[in-house]
């Protein structure tokens, strides 16, 4: 009868409940040298925590140079943007309003004249147009008015170049609101505003109301200026060149040729010829 403890059955051997197997050894000593590297792999050495801060705070340093530059650009280009807009926009209105000039024989308003001051020549321009938009929204106005462009100073002593827009009909049931009529700033970067008028012999840069004419050419320069980041200063220009055809002298003096030529007898070109 077989023993009990003999190891030649299969459940009852010193391998069962758990004991090892000789047949298939465990190698204790590849455990261990395995144990002994995981715990030596288990973390990062003090020089290469620095090395890594370092890197990181390099490629967060390029990060933040080249948003601050990206970040600044921008800026200036939004600036120079904002700028050429306005000069756009005052220019275009400018000559649209001028294009437009009331042309009156009996009572015409036409005037240029120049303030000094401390920073700048102010030149202002006040005239009579047909204005194709009303002033004042739901209120009753012809389609004349009295147009100035002219400089005024704000709060922080700069010169803001302004458009005053008064009807002619119909400010007189609320002069006291409508007194002037309505102003509106064009721009606060245009540092430079020119006007010159000729004659049809020559330039001046003032035109009196006495004279009660329009002039043959007018000329309009405006610009602004930038100053960038890095100190550099751009200029930005536009101007505006207007004439005002068979007005003024000019159809005073064609009437004239016309009443001439009125009174000159044509005859054969070769009367007189032998």
């Amino acid at each position: 009868m077989p023993n009990a403890n003999d190891g030649s059955n299969g459940h009852g051997g010193p391998n069962a409940g758990g004991h090892r197997n000789d047949r298939y050894p465990i190698n204790d000593n590849a455990d261990a040298g395995s144990n002994a590297m995981r715990s030596k792999c288990g973390g990062f050495t003090l020089v290469e925590l620095m090395a890594a801060s370092v890197i990181t705070a390099f490629i967060a340093m390029v990060a933040v140079g080249g948003l601050i530059s990206v970040t600044s650009a921008r800026s200036s280009l939004d600036e120079v943007t904002e700028v050429m807009d306005e000069l756009r926009y005052t220019a275009d209105l400018l000559r649209q309003d001028l294009a437009n000039v009331h042309r009156d024989r009996q009572e015409m308003l036409f005037e240029g004249l120049i303030e000094d001051s401390a920073e700048m020549v102010l030149p202002r321009l006040r005239f009579r147009a047909i204005g194709t938009s009303k002033a004042r929204p739901a209120q009753p106005e012809s389609d004349v008015y009295e147009i100035e462009y002219l400089f005024i100073p704000g709060q922080d002593g700069k010169n803001r170049l302004c458009r005053r827009v008064c009807p002619i009909v119909g400010v007189e049931e609320e002069r006291d609101q409508t007194a002037g009529g309505v102003l509106t700033k064009l721009s606060e970067h245009i540092s430079y505003f020119g006007v010159r008028y000729f004659d049809g012999a020559e330039w001046t840069s003032v035109w009196p109301v006495e004279q009660q004419l329009l002039p043959t050419l007018i000329e309009v320069s405006m610009a602004s200026r930038v100053v960038e980041k890095s100190g550099k200063e751009k200029i930005y220009a536009k101007q505006v060149i207007l004439t005002f055809p068979r007005l003024g002298d000019q159809t005073a003096l064609e009437e004239e040729d016309e009443a001439v030529l009125d009174e000159i007898e044509f005859t054969d070109p070769e009367a007189g010829l032998e």
